[in-house]
């Protein structure tokens, strides 16, 4: 019986206490759980819902950006990515949507409560909308021209993971440029909204993050399609900047109608 026990132990030991895929090392090939002892080894598998956390599975993604994002969404033992991606947006609208409203209503402008948040609900489904628009078009386009034909699932996961991850870096960056350092943000790069008053500091360092995250999503994708870099780039890049003006005038004339009808109804002021 001994030689039996020891035997099922090193096979215990042999695979990763996450997704049950044989390791050797330190960290497992498969999902990037880190295998060497810690304060939650004694617990064993019981452990795994704390591994999977965001914070937990945010930082396994930040050691290795593009190579964990798609490991995560290619585990089929991985289910959280819906979470992972409500848990990253819920901290970029906690940061952003204040400084839209401060932006479209800035302080002392004669606008109710009502429309406030009116502006905020407005707000977030426009992130929404962007999100959806340039999701279905990035995955019918890859799928047209990858050999590789991944499923809509696989790729839906990979984009939970991507923007759970991205969405809290971009709103910090945001907040500390526009609030704090009063300069040039991400979102003036991408809506080409650029100071028309002089050459502000962080304008360039806002360019060097915004080619980082792009960078990151054509990374993800060339991953996951395994496609050729100069291919991805000429999918990749239309998709992204069609998509960003769609959901960006949908938004505006929703918003804006909106609200009108909503005025002249007498249900915001």
């Amino acid at each position: 019986m001994i030689p039996h026990t020891a035997d099922a132990q090193l096979a215990a030991a042999a695979s990763c206490a996450d997704c049950g895929a044989a390791v050797s090392g330190n960290f497992c090939s498969s999902c990037g759980a880190d295998l060497r002892e810690s304060a939650l080894s004694f617990l064993g598998r019981s452990a795994a819902p704390v591994r999977r956390s965001f914070p937990a599975v945010y930082a396994k993604i930040l050691r290795a950006p593009v190579r964990q994002t798609v490991a995560f969404a290619e585990d089929p033992s991985y289910r959280g990515h819906v979470s992972f991606a409500l848990a990253g947006i819920a901290l970029y609208l906690l940061i952003i949507v204040p400084i839209v409203v401060r932006q479209v209503a800035p302080e002392g402008a004669q606008v109710s409560e009502s429309m406030l948040t009116l502006m905020k609900v407005l707000s977030q489904a426009g992130v929404y909308v962007g999100i959806l628009i340039a999701f279905l078009m990035a995955f019918f386009a890859f799928r047209t021209f990858a050999s590789d034909k991944r499923p809509f699932h696989q790729y839906f996961k990979l984009n939970c993971l991507a923007l759970g991850f991205v969405s809290p870096i971009y709103a910090i960056y945001e907040f500390v440029t526009r609030n704090l350092l009063h300069g040039v943000g991400l979102s003036a790069i991408e809506m080409q909204q650029l100071p028309t008053d002089g050459i502000h500091p962080t304008m360039f360092v806002s360019l060097a993050v915004f080619v980082l995250l792009l960078s990151y999503f054509i990374g993800i994708n060339r991953r996951f399609w395994r496609m050729p870099l100069w291919k991805v780039v000429l999918i990749y890049m239309p998709t992204y900047y069609v998509s960003g003006i769609v959901s960006y005038q949908l938004m505006w004339y929703v918003g804006w109608y909106t609200a009108y009808l909503l005025s002249a109804a007498g249900v915001v002021s």
